[in-house]
């Protein structure tokens, strides 16, 4: 210390350097709504044209998922085979996620090398990380208006992508196009043709065709061998020949054209056809000035297209993070006058002002090392900083506290400073120590939880080292130098409430605390009972994870019974919209997405997608109603009013994507048995009188199963592979290729025209009898009605997978307000299921519940880990086993305040409020802690140990006081903003602090008489 106050400008430049390089990093820190949550999810999608769920779990999910749970690092595998394609999900082991990665888009690589040839390439992805910047809406009154402005949105895609910061861009609503070759069924017959010499053909043409070099003159040239490079051109390609001897070119037997597939996503958007284009951000980048820089792009490239179309901003994340941001910012401006408020009324103007100093100082420093951390400015982040704010001036209120009193003793300015910090030093480090060890753990909560929570406890340990390095070097130099140039003694000062704090100082030392030590056991054992008995109104707080947040959007998703056409649900979403509008006049906006779903934008997404699903985003009025009003309002009504669709509303929570109450997922091998088991689950709890729904993931939707006549097949020598193939053909197509011209790349595909757009016409299908090439005469041609018997049958349309094992989930959602009955009666039937099911079959649970179980699991080892760092670094300190425990005991003390305080206010239960108890263990012990060593100390000057009890209360009441307003202080400001997410952090820290500063003052001295008389009865 004596080399700091000699060189005390230096410490000033540093400081200063220090201050420089925080506000730069503020500057350059990216801002964000929420923190973002890694998500160590890769996914797999392969489409099987045509093929039954049945073919796609055995060609491909099974042989994939095989491959896949072999390789280390994964942590779970789901998959869906549905009829055509093929989904694969993959959860990765958080460590491991990158290797894994890599191993997983190698080992798809050499499964998909075995697929079918008709099987298209697996699609791998395995970044989930990106984040929605903007997302926009472009209409017009006719869809295939915008199915012409392909060329401009890929112009869109490249221009947008260019920029710094943008991922990609996600084009919703605009199907992909493709080469669609149509062979006419009775050209063929009339040429005698088979449309697969055809197809052989067209392949050979479209095939790359290296033919190598050859050295001419001394010149190495390139041989070309050139194919049609034309669409157009490729009608007069050459594919047989007439009876006469004229050749047919493919323009003869059929039609060549650029066509559209059929639609993922059919978008509405207040009333028009749509397409929806979402920028996607790269990893760690600042949204606003992105936004900034896509708003001028858009507007430009908006004015090149057709005056018929229009550009619909319908969603940013920097106006998300500015209304965030401006709400964050006056709850922190509020906090700091009110915490500046209370040292006023405590400390002389002088030290309230150099106090005050050091919040914006630790603050700004502590910003330094996020952007090392991986932490950025998000509402997370922000509120680490305001919890902050009453903490980190309980270091510079003691220091300072010290040095005027030892000021005050007659020391000099050198001789003052230096006992001032020498005789608190340790105390300060310990209980910044004891700050970090509550909090330090949280940063080690796992999962999208972890990713959620992490910068709270980060941001709050940088601030809290740095006001510590604040004051034990700024708070000294200062009082030092201003001691220094002072002429003459100048007359003892105390805050705007100093006489208020004398009185009080007089009241506890004079009256309560005598009254408290004199039976020190009975007040000790009061004081237990008491907080026990309070402390079991824990069973009267409801659970809730995580609190929907404020926000307008409502997203309506429905699922349709599988069959259900694209064109369909897209009435029914139209009809959802159109009763609510016209029964609801707080809606503000609508969008409908049928297909798909919507675009990554309010934590919603399908599960499971399809042409039997989508979702309407709904925007309401919030100075007239709530987004959780809305939804209770019109739940019931949604159901009852369209019965025949599973209809789930909810709202942006406040955190990581809540999972469903209950959810069980039943395994086994027979389909049918399997189908059975969890149908009779679903019904179970569907008729709990606490239920309001129960739905199941594998349904059951129409087939027409298809029997060849074999004995007509084997007397005209025909294979079951010509006839599928030929029904291949005309239905789903064959795949060729893609077509490049080095400039467009396009898939091509050959159908047989057999007179219908959807579906198979039987009769209008012929295959020549293999024995006419035997016999002289004109082929004999069999139609393919005569060699197939159609049969309407019922089979399960998607076949889901949990680790390479067929297993359906049954998801169940408790009636509003009978949420604990319903947790509970569930239960019991989950019980009942799994002892009912047959053998080879079992029940796996999930959902929030065994969520809820599994946080309270991690958060119960965190806080044991708390206490025992805590314990640890006191019982070092005080070089006691017994004295620790004492300290120890308000933790006690601040867990049963919180849930008083969240009980009288209502509040839940929250992730958030959870952590806030565990915080408090470490802001709370300090109290305690200048405490005991006050007593500690007061035993070389009194011989009474009651006497050193009372002094050291009356000496260290105003700064315990102090220290604790300023906490509850800068947390008050929280309540009245009614902040979902923050209020119950913010009750349970407060109400904690409260509870355990009164009954610090009160029930501390006694258990320290109890435990200093055991540990040394012959002291006295």
């Amino acid at each position: 210390m004596r080399t700091i106050l000699n060189f005390r400008k230096i410490v000033w430049v540093f400081i200063g350097l220090l201050i420089f390089t925080g506000i730069l990093t503020y500057l350059q820190l990216p801002k964000r709504d929420i923190p973002e949550i890694n998500v160590n999810v890769a996914s797999i999608s392969t489409v099987y044209p045509g093929a039954t769920p049945q073919e796609v779990e055995r060609t491909i999910i099974t042989p994939m998922e095989e491959e896949l749970l072999k390789t280390d690092g994964i942590e779970k595998i789901t998959s869906a085979s549905a009829t055509g394609f093929g989904t694969v999900t993959v959860t990765l082991e958080e460590r491991k996620s990158e290797k894994t990665k890599a191993q997983i888009q190698q080992k798809v690589s050499e499964v998909s090398r075995l697929f079918p040839e008709e099987v298209k390439n697996p699609d791998i992805h395995t970044d989930m990380t990106s984040s929605a910047v903007a997302s926009y809406h472009i209409t017009s009154d006719n869809r295939e208006d915008l199915y012409q402005l392909r060329d401009q949105l890929n112009h869109w895609e490249k221009v947008l992508t260019d920029l710094p910061g943008v991922d990609s861009l996600l084009i919703k609503g605009l199907p992909e196009q493709r080469i669609s070759i149509r062979l006419d069924q009775p050209q063929l017959n009339n040429y005698h043709l088979s449309p697969f010499s055809i197809i052989n053909t067209l392949r050979d043409e479209i095939t790359p065709s290296p033919i190598g070099t050859e050295k001419k003159e001394g010149t190495l040239r390139q041989l070309i061998f050139n194919k049609y490079s034309d669409i157009e051109d490729m009608e007069n390609l050459v594919i047989g020949e007439t009876s006469n001897g004229e050749r047919l070119s493919l323009k003869d037997i059929g039609s060549t054209q650029v066509v559209n597939q059929n639609a993922d996503d059919l978008i509405y958007y207040k009333g028009q056809p749509a397409l929806s284009v979402t920028v996607l951000a790269k990893e760690g980048v600042n949204i606003r000035p992105l936004q900034d820089q896509l708003s001028d792009h858009i507007n430009r490239l908006e004015k090149d297209l057709p005056a018929a179309i229009t550009v619909d901003r319908f969603y940013t994340q920097s106006t998300v993070i500015d209304e965030v941001f401006t709400n964050l910012i006056i709850s922190f401006g509020v906090s700091f006058i009110a915490v500046i408020f209370i040292m006023f009324l405590g400390l002389p103007l002088s030290s309230a002002v150099l106090v005050a100093l050091s919040i914006p100082i630790s603050i700004i420093i502590g910003l330094i090392p996020l952007p090392y951390v991986g932490v950025d400015l998000n509402q997370i982040s922000m509120m680490g900083m305001i919890i902050a704010i009453g903490i980190l001036v309980d270091d510079a209120i003691v220091v300072n506290d010290h040095i005027q009193r030892r000021f005050q003793l007659g020391d000099g300015p050198f001789e003052g400073t230096i006992k001032g910090v020498r005789e608190v030093w340790k105390s300060i480090i310990t209980s910044t120590l004891m700050i970090i060890f509550s909090f330090l753990p949280l940063s080690f909560l796992s999962g999208s939880n972890g990713d959620f929570i992490r910068a709270l406890p980060t941001v709050l340990i940088l601030t809290l080292i740095a006001s510590t390095i604040i004051a034990l070097l700024f708070i000294p130099t200062v009082q030092y130098t201003r001691k220094k140039r002072q002429s003459k003694e100048s007359p003892i000062k105390s805050g705007l409430f100093g006489k208020g704090f004398d009185r009080l100082e007089n009241v506890y030392a004079d009256r309560l605390l005598p009254f408290t030590t004199r039976k020190p056991l009975f007040t000790a054992l009061a004081g237990i009972l008491t907080c026990t008995l309070l402390a079991l109104l824990i069973t009267r707080i409801p659970f809730e994870f995580f609190s929907a947040a404020d926000r307008p959007e409502v997203t309506i998703s429905i699922e349709n019974p599988q069959g259900t056409a694209i064109q369909d649900t897209e009435k029914k979403l139209k009809d959802i919209a159109e009763y609510l509008e016209k029964n609801d006049k707080t809606i503000t906006e609508t969008a409908i997405y049928a297909g798909a779903g919507i675009p990554n934008l309010f934590n919603s997404g399908l599960e499971r997608s399809g042409e039997n699903t989508g979702q309407v985003v709904i925007r309401v009025d919030r100075d007239q109603t709530s987004a959780e009003e809305f939804i209770k309002k019109w739940k019931k009504p949604l159901r009852n009013k369209f019965p025949e669709s599973d209809i789930f509303l909810e709202t942006i929570v406040s955190g990581p994507p809540p999972s469903p109450p209950v959810e069980i997922q039943v395994q086994g091998s027979d389909l049918d048995i399997l189908v059975s088991e969890a149908e009779n689950a679903r019904d179970l709890i569907s008729h709990l009188n606490s239920t309001e729904m129960a739905t199941i993931n594998a349904k059951k939707q129409p087939f027409t199963e298809y029997s060849p006549e074999r004995n007509i097949l084997d007397e005209n020598n025909i294979t079951i592979e010509q006839v599928t193939s030929q029904l291949q053909l005309a239905n789903t197509g064959v795949p060729l290729g893609t077509f490049d011209n080095g400039i467009n790349r396009i898939p091509m595909e050959v159908l047989v025209d057999d007179g219908l757009d959807e579906g198979i016409a039987l009769d209008q299908l012929t295959i020549i009898s293999q024995n006419s090439r035997e016999t002289e005469g004109p082929p004999n041609i069999l139609s393919m009605d005569e060699m197939i018997t159609t049969t309407p049958a019922e089979r399960i349309g998607v076949i889901p997978h949990l680790n390479g094992k067929r297993t359906i989930t049954v998801e169940g959602y408790p009636a509003e307000g009978m949420e604990q009955t319903f947790s509970t009666q569930s239960a019991e039937v989950i019980k009942k299921i799994k002892d009912q099911l047959p053998k080879g079959y079992s029940l796996v649970e999930s959902g929030e519940s065994d969520a809820q179980s599994d946080f309270f699991v991690e958060i119960t080892k965190l806080f044991v880990i708390v206490l025992f760092l805590i314990y640890l670094t006191i019982a070092i300190h005080f070089n006691s086993l017994l004295m620790p425990l004492l300290i120890t005991f308000t933790v006690f003390l601040a867990v049963t305040g919180a849930i008083v305080g969240l009980f009288i206010s209502g509040q839940p239960l929250s992730f958030l409020a959870v952590l806030g108890i565990v915080s408090l263990s470490g802001i709370v012990v300090r109290n305690s802690v200048i405490l005991i060593e006050f007593i500690e100390n007061n035993h070389k000057f009194y011989r009474d140990r009651v006497e050193a009890v009372v002094e050291a209360g009356r000496a260290r009441i105003r700064p315990i006081i102090l220290t604790s307003l300023t906490s509850i202080a800068a947390l008050t400001p929280i309540i009245f903003t009614d902040d979902v997410l923050f209020k119950p952090l913010a009750i349970s820290i407060i109400s904690g602090l409260l509870f355990s500063t009164v009954l610090t003052l009160l029930l501390v001295p006694s258990f320290y008489l109890i435990i200093s008389k055991k540990k040394e009865p012959k002291e006295y």
